[in-house]
């Protein structure tokens, strides 16, 4: 699948055994390589060699695309070859006519440099192949190639902002707890009969909902 319109001196399209990441894998992240990965495909290398950019924190990005022989939840996957190759990765994850995009930001094991450590995922809905409104800038720096194409993939609406990576990290973490905070106390307040004790649990989930709105 030709996803992104890149230049041919960084395309690479070379398959990648499954099994190249069986020894950072459990026995059941094994077992989900076999049963729903098809084919792991290495598309693109973005790198100061290959489109004459360089970074600062992303010194390359490369292009996998993971087809699928089911359409299932691979993401206790994906870490498993983030954290075997040291450079960022986006992930085109394609089940027939359907792609979700995936990658992550994340930094040098402090102890293992070829290993990498995953500070924040970000990725898309399922959606169909033929109306993707992402694609990859080539511009300024990989920095910023990479940063523009998180704020694209993630749930903020201000996908040309100034601000930086970090900041966007940030921005979704809180969100993350904010949601995760709101769902749990909407859950207790189904539990709760009494009204005297629901009236406090609402009134702090309001205030929660406008936090998160102001967030938004």
């Amino acid at each position: 699948m030709n996803f992104f319109q890149l230049p041919n001196q960084a395309k690479k399209d070379k398959s990648i055994p499954k099994n190249a990441f069986y020894e950072y894998a459990t026995s059941k992240q094994k077992q989900l390589f076999v049963d729903v990965v098809d084919k792991i495909r290495w598309q693109y290398k973005l790198a100061s060699d290959t489109i004459n950019l360089e970074g600062d924190e992303v010194q390359e990005i490369q292009i996998f695309e993971i087809s699928l022989k089911q359409r299932k939840n691979i993401e206790t996957v994906l870490p498993i070859i983030e954290k075997a190759i040291p450079y960022h990765i986006i992930f085109i994850i394609s089940f027939n006519d359907e792609v979700m995009l995936y990658t992550s930001q994340k930094h040098a094991h402090p102890v293992n440099e070829n290993n990498a450590v995953v500070d924040w995922v970000f990725k898309t809905d399922w959606f169909n192949s033929t109306s993707s409104k992402y694609n990859i800038v080539l511009k300024e720096s990989l920095d910023k190639v990479f940063s523009d194409f998180c704020f694209q993939i993630s749930n903020n609406s201000e996908a040309n902002s100034k601000r930086d990576l970090k900041e966007l990290i940030e921005k979704e973490q809180k969100t993350q707890d904010l949601t995760n905070q709101i769902n749990r106390l909407e859950a207790q307040i189904k539990r709760t009969k009494q009204f005297n004790k629901k009236q406090p649990l609402n009134s702090q989930l309001n205030n929660l909902k406008i936090e998160l709105d102001k967030i938004k």
